[in-house]
């Protein structure tokens, strides 16, 4: 800083002066132009704000309109569609139902024609188990007759056949009797012949006795064969006839084993076939039982999935609809809610309280006078010039203090260390003084 420069300083501050108001009106004025300016932006921003809340709640309100319309609307279509769904299932149950009667009338005339055709089959069988056991029976009898018959023929064949061969041994019983006396008669003469011969020639005495025993004895001896040969002869016819009459007891006996096989195996076959038949007949009669229980049931089941068609058919039936509850209408249940002024809608919704936006206020603007002239003061001329003079006078004195002490350091005797040490030391406190002095500048 100059010294003595006081009166200087005092125009430089005025004119500093000068220039910080105009630099600071300039700066308010433009500050100024943008607090306007945001302020209108803010107020345009909150009149948008309030505009954009109310058009957002007329929105809402219109929306709460359109969703009762289409709400409405919906309710409308879905009691009509269910109304179309209710009245199909009416129809499909109705001719699901005539289909069951279709159905069950084709059902009991395939079991009429089933049960026909078992009851046909029963019958042929039946038919079939008569013939087949008449066929057997008759057959049965015929062969039992034919048996006998043949047994009886084969037994007159025998007794025939016994008689002819008895009658030939008799027969030869009564020829063999018959040349045996023939031939003992002649034996009897020619003995006779030869005992009269004897006689005749007339010897007498024991010769002729000798002779006629002789021949006696002879003839006798020849009777004896003769004897010998009809006893051998009718043992033979005996024997004969007793072998005859054992074949005639094992004939009779075959013949009668014959009848009686014939007979049992006529009384077994016939047994057999009365089984069969008694079998056949419950076989039958239990086959027409079944046909008849199995034809119940069946028919009763029939009538059961009839009626079970019929309650499906019942049972896919939808209930009958019924119109849902009227939808409140958000104009007349929010109707409260309506400003009387406002004649071209109806408000729903509450509004917010809207404050008013504030006026703009400005700032304080510059003034000269008040704000800057003496703001940065003024010094006393002559109290800064008298501060100079001292800080001059602390320069010498520090000078010298300073000079000094280089000197004692150096070892020099110009001063001493002390002595050198008080002149800085006065230096210092005249240069403090003297700034006390030279700048005080003053508000006035």
């Amino acid at each position: 800083m100059p010294f003595f420069g006081a009166g200087k300083r005092n125009r430089d501050a005025v004119r500093a002066e000068n220039a910080a108001y105009r630099r600071d009106k300039d700066i308010w004025e433009q500050n100024e132009k943008e607090r306007k300016e945001a302020y209108d932006f803010e107020k345009d921003k909150y009149e948008s704000q309030v505009q954009h809340q109310e058009d957002n709640i007329r929105f809402q309100e219109r929306d709460l309109i359109q969703q009762y319309d289409n709400a409405v609307e919906r309710q409308d279509y879905e009691y009509q569609t269910a109304e179309r769904a209710y009245d199909k299932s009416l129809d499909q149950a109705a001719t699901q139902r005539k289909f069951n009667v279709m159905a069950e009338a084709a059902a009991v005339m395939e079991q009429n024609a089933k049960k026909r055709d078992d009851l046909l089959g029963v019958m042929f069988d039946e038919s079939d188990t008569l013939l087949e056991y008449g066929y057997a029976t008759t057959g049965l009898k015929v062969d039992k007759q034919n048996k006998l018959v043949a047994a009886n023929f084969e037994e007159s064949k025998i007794n025939t056949k016994y008689i002819g061969d008895v009658g030939a041994f008799e027969l030869d019983r009564r020829k063999s009797r018959s040349e045996s006396q023939v031939e003992t008669q002649k034996a009897i003469i020619e003995g006779m012949k030869a005992a009269g011969s004897i006689r005749a020639r007339g010897g007498t005495g024991r010769s002729a006795a000798k002779g006629v025993l002789a021949v006696m004895a002879e003839s006798g001896a020849l009777r004896a064969t003769i004897a010998n040969g009809l006893m051998y002869a009718e043992q033979s016819v005996d024997l004969n006839i007793a072998q005859l009459k054992d074949m005639l007891i094992l004939d009779q006996t075959m013949v009668i084993a014959a009848r009686d096989a014939a007979n049992n195996e006529y009384d077994l076959k016939s047994s057999k076939a009365d089984a069969s038949l008694g079998l056949d007949k419950m076989k039958i009669a239990a086959s027409r039982t079944s046909i008849k229980e199995r034809d119940a049931i069946v028919r009763k089941n029939i009538l059961l999935s009839r009626q079970q068609a019929d309650l499906n058919a019942l049972a896919q039936i939808m209930m009958q609809p019924e119109r849902l509850p009227e939808l409140t209408n958000p104009a007349e249940y929010y109707a409260e809610y309506d400003d009387p002024e406002t004649e071209d809608y109806v408000e729903m919704l509450l509004r917010p309280m809207v404050a008013d936006f504030p006026k703009y206020v400005k700032s304080p603007k510059p003034q000269r006078e008040r704000d800057y002239v003496g703001s940065l003061g003024r010094e006393n001329v002559a109290m800064s010039n008298f501060g100079d003079v001292l800080k001059i006078g602390g320069m010498v004195a520090g000078g010298i203090g300073a000079f000094g002490g280089a000197a004692a350091a150096a070892g020099g005797s110009f001063m001493s260390a002390g002595t050198a040490a008080s002149w800085t030391a006065a230096g210092t406190g005249l240069s403090s003084l003297g700034n006390q002095f030279s700048y005080s500048p003053t508000r006035y």
